[in-house]
């Protein structure tokens, strides 16, 4: 198994009994902790989604790779400009309104959401 073959190398391993994303976040903060800069990679926009709601620190990073023409991008959670409101609510935002595998909300999209979010009277 991979995982073997990697802790025989001397890598530390950490094997998600479920959705990995909140475990590689959190693992992400731990390293935090003894070294200057963490770079999470990857595709999935949940990772982001994860570091905008739980961690506030400008040393740690999202690099989502470019395909075919998209550049790379990359995302510091610190530095998004989000409002509070929209920070404070954007698990249950990025839930409820289908994370990435659902495009719209009761037919009416994620900028509905958004907007409710933003409206002062509700």
């Amino acid at each position: 198994m991979l995982r073997v073959k990697f802790q025989k190398e001397g890598f530390v391993v950490k094997q998600a009994e479920e959705d990995a994303d909140y475990l590689i976040i959190k693992s992400a903060l731990e390293i935090e902790e003894r070294s200057q800069c963490v770079v999470v990679i990857g595709e999935d926009i949940d990772l982001l989604v994860i570091m905008a709601a739980s961690i506030n620190s400008e040393n740690i990073f999202f690099l989502k790779p470019g395909k075919g023409k998209a550049e790379y991008a990359l995302y510091c959670a610190a530095t998004l400009n989000i409002a509070p409101q929209i920070r404070d609510n954007i698990l249950f935002l990025h839930a409820f309104s289908g994370c990435d595998n659902i495009s719209a909300l009761f037919r009416e999209g994620k900028e509905k959401c958004i907007d409710v979010l933003n409206c002062r009277k509700l």
